[in-house]
């Protein structure tokens, strides 16, 4: 069923989120799961690992392997994720499993997150978000969840190392929605720390700085596509024809 071999350290998840990975994966036992934000593959190697089968997706290659029960896709998720998701229910295939990790403006984590949130292949699927301290990231999720139904909300699943800094963007942390309650086992609930802007409830200073916090991430992802764009290689992740 899952990929053979060490499982690589995912550089870019704390131990404890790790672990919480790991830990819904192992609860799950996805048959089909889906990563949005491949990366160098850390996560993904788990993921593999402990599913049948995984679609991954980023803009471009950072991968050095190809791993055997991967397909990789590459090239803008708002067209990539919407596309494989409807053949996969054309096909009559659903989704377990879901992390989002991948465009964390606001507006491509808040595309990302309705693209998996309507898409029919994944209406029972445990979905994870990480970087959920993140106040784009967080804020793009409760806008997405905003007039739909899940069976299971909990937007501080596993909390942030990091202490949301006044100026500085804070990362890591992963939030958990579950859509439908077939593979979810605990109670129906939308805990509300969905409504808080990060992982833990923070003072009135931080909020203060909150426009200092929104110019800086605006100049930052004018640029960050075009870093990405030069520093990707094409090669491993390249689709499968």
């Amino acid at each position: 069923m899952a990929a053979s071999g060490a499982i690589q350290v995912d550089t870019e998840m704390s131990p404890g989120e790790q672990a919480s990975l790991a830990g819904v994966l192992a609860m799950v036992e996805p048959r089909i799961a889906v990563e949005i934000g491949t990366y160098t593959g850390g996560s993904l190697a788990r993921i593999a690992a402990m599913s049948g089968h995984v679609h991954t997706f980023d803009l471009v290659s950072h991968v050095d392997r190809h791993l055997p029960n991967v397909d990789y896709h590459l090239g803008d998720s708002a067209v990539t994720v919407p596309r494989v998701l409807a053949e996969l229910a054309k096909a009559g295939e659903t989704v377990d499993f879901v992390l989002v990790d991948g465009d964390h403006s606001r507006a491509g984590a808040y595309r990302d997150a309705c693209n998996v949130f309507d898409a029919p292949a994944t209406k029972d699927a445990v979905i994870l978000f990480h970087d959920i301290a993140n106040e784009a990231v967080r804020g793009a999720v409760q806008d997405a969840i905003e007039g739909r139904d899940f069976q299971f909300v909990d937007l501080s699943f596993a909390v942030s190392a990091q202490a949301p800094p006044l100026i500085g963007e804070c990362w890591g942390g992963i939030g958990l929605v579950a859509r439908g309650g077939g593979l979810w086992p605990h109670p129906a609930e939308v805990r509300a720390n969905a409504g808080w802007p990060s992982t833990i409830e923070p003072g009135l200073v931080w909020r203060l700085f909150t426009p200092v916090r929104a110019a800086k991430r605006w100049a930052a992802y004018r640029l960050r596509p075009f870093i990405r764009r030069r520093r990707g290689v094409r090669g491993a992740g390249t689709p499968a024809p």
